[in-house]
């Protein structure tokens, strides 16, 4: 596969990816790094994620900014900074294989969470450990995949008045998490470099457009049809995951 045809399939699915999340409030991540992996590697794909999750976090967060409710965000994002370090270290450290089957596994669990919490509400205590132990995990799956929206939404599904109000504060959560996950494959890791940039400039692009519409979308659409999609894609990309790193 050639420059232009990568390119091309790098926008295309971030701005599929991009459009979901603007329009369900989540999935971002879990779209682009399930597809991206399989004509990339997964650190580049990491690395294109982090930067675009600052982009659509950025554009999310200055639409928003009315909604936010501060004093629920700081708890769960410190949190979530304090282990994307060892998300990142694992993300070097694992093979390929071992790293597509480990987003699978997420992949599933992330759908078995969105199953449960379609059927009924998942209630969480507004606690601290329970803002704590949200960040703690998130941090993981953000330095690993930039997977920052499942358990992120589950707590903010809980301690969020509105619906704008958890949307709003899921998307900064996006930002500060994607600044310093970006810093780190930046300065430590070196995973953002200058081969990646046409690809980086690219999906953020493709983000900026598809985050526009994808708000729009997000004040009218029905969730539970949204849901429906993630639970029937989700699954699928997940086997696809595994399927292509053994025949590679």
């Amino acid at each position: 596969m050639n420059q232009p045809q990568i390119m091309l399939l790098v926008a295309v699915i971030n701005f599929a990816a991009a459009f979901f999340q603007g329009a369900a409030g989540f999935g971002y991540a879990l779209m682009a790094m399930a597809l991206m992996p399989l004509f990339l590697p997964m650190s580049v794909c990491s690395a294109i994620s982090a930067v675009t999750v600052v982009v659509i976090g950025l554009q999310m967060t200055l639409a928003l900014c009315r909604e936010l409710q501060w004093r629920l965000i700081v708890l769960p994002v410190f949190s979530c900074l304090t282990t994307i370090n060892l998300g990142l270290y694992l993300l070097d450290q694992f093979d390929e294989l071992l790293l597509r089957i480990i987003l699978a596994c997420l992949l599933l669990l992330v759908t078995a969470i969105f199953f449960i919490m379609r059927r009924r509400q998942l209630v969480l205590p507004n606690r601290w450990y329970t803002a704590v132990g949200a960040g703690l995990i998130t941090g993981i799956s953000t330095g690993m995949f930039n997977i920052v929206g499942p358990f992120f939404l589950v707590y903010y599904m809980n301690v969020c008045e509105t619906p704008l109000n958890m949307k709003a504060s899921l998307e900064f959560s996006f930002l500060l998490s994607g600044l310093y996950s970006s810093a780190m494959h930046l300065f430590v890791y070196h995973n953002i470099t200058l081969e990646a940039a046409p690809m980086l400039a690219t999906s953020a692009a493709a983000a900026l457009l598809a985050g526009v519409l994808g708000l729009k979308v997000f004040r009218k659409i029905d969730k539970n049809k949204i849901s429906l999609v993630a639970y029937i894609l989700l699954p699928l990309m997940a086997v696809n995951l595994i399927i292509t790193g053994l025949s590679v």
